[in-house]
């Protein structure tokens, strides 16, 4: 009797064990959810742009995405996989991943699959960043194996009259982290739910433009300088210009950037209609051996508009005509 207790115990605790076991299972489940095929459609079109990281060394950055999903439906008209450049696509300009039909409703989530191994050719590695000196640094998540990234958007609606006109807007300069290995400088992901956050997801219809040029801008001995834009009163100096979170993010809280370039022009696309201001920063190297580029000014400008008060509205530019006063300590 005494055995028979025994075992009923036993296969009890086991049975628990697996009940316990295929719950966690189904949690971790990235399996796609099936769509009706007898419910109505919508189209949608799904864009990738880039804010561009400020390293000279970095000459590409490139992910090989091979699935996209929305709200676990996977779009078909994404063809992977698809190995893409995103350190190209700056200043407005984008590549269209797909466009085609889903079942009509209100979407929040974007999911993107990635080979760390192998790109769209079959060479490795699959996404990395490509140096200077034609060598390449593999990029993956830091801290996580996960070979997807959920995105979280605002609530979207795909209807079946019109486009659902999505733009993923990653932020290299958030999404990408340096360390030293055996003396060499290398490259990884930044954590999982920093590279989440580095990377907006917006309707591309309802978005503006901030862009201008900062007359006498010379790069040589400026340093490279990059327009910060942040929402109206959110940027806090001492706050953002210190390393946060566990990658060390500066300018952790900007919602896009750009690059100045030598004829000093800059252009800030995909923003959602609302209030911003914009903030202007140097940045130069300390000239030694695998040393990165860091903060070491902020610019005094004057200009047709006040820069804290900027107003986007949908499908319109805001053009700033700006000079420069002079430079802003730390």
């Amino acid at each position: 009797m005494k055995t028979n207790k025994f075992l009923a115990l036993a296969l009890a605790v086991m049975g628990a064990g697996m009940i316990q076991w295929s719950c966690s299972k189904n949690e971790d489940s990235i399996e796609p959810v099936q769509q009706d095929p007898n419910a109505p459609k919508g189209q949608v079109r799904i864009g990738v742009t880039d804010a561009p990281i400020d390293n000279a060394e970095v000459k590409g950055a490139f992910v090989t995405i091979t699935e996209v999903r929305v709200d676990g439906r996977v779009f078909d008209a994404f063809k992977g996989p698809k190995t893409i450049n995103i350190a190209e696509l700056n200043n407005g300009n984008f590549l269209t991943l797909g466009e085609g039909q889903l079942q009509t409703g209100t979407y929040s989530k974007l999911t993107f699959f990635f080979d760390y191994e192998k790109d769209a050719m079959g060479n490795a590695p699959g996404s990395y960043i490509l140096k200077a000196d034609g060598t390449k640094s593999k990029l993956v998540i830091s801290g996580n194996a996960r070979n997807y990234l959920d995105l979280n958007t605002k609530p979207f609606t795909i209807n079946q009259d019109g486009t659902t006109d999505l733009m993923v807007d990653f932020d290299l300069r958030k999404a990408i982290k340096t360390f030293n290995e055996n003396a060499q400088k290398q490259y990884s992901f930044v954590t999982y739910g920093e590279l989440q956050s580095s990377i907006r997801v917006v309707n591309k219809t309802a978005t503006g433009t901030i862009s201008g040029q900062v007359s006498g801008y010379n790069s040589a001995t400026m340093g490279n300088v990059v327009a910060f834009v942040y929402k109206k009163g959110e940027f806090n100096q001492n706050v953002e210009t210190k390393g946060q979170g566990e990658s060390a993010v500066e300018f952790k809280n900007a919602v896009s950037s750009a690059k100045v370039d030598a004829a000093g022009n800059f252009k800030v696309s995909f923003l959602e209609e609302g209030d911003y201001e914009i903030h202007f920063a140097s940045f130069k190297s300390s000239g030694e051996a695998n040393s990165s580029v860091a903060l070491n000014s902020f610019l005094n400008l004057s200009g047709n508009l006040d820069l804290t008060k900027l107003s986007v509205k949908s499908s319109t530019e805001v053009r700033l005509s700006l000079s420069i006063k002079g430079f802003l300590g730390l």
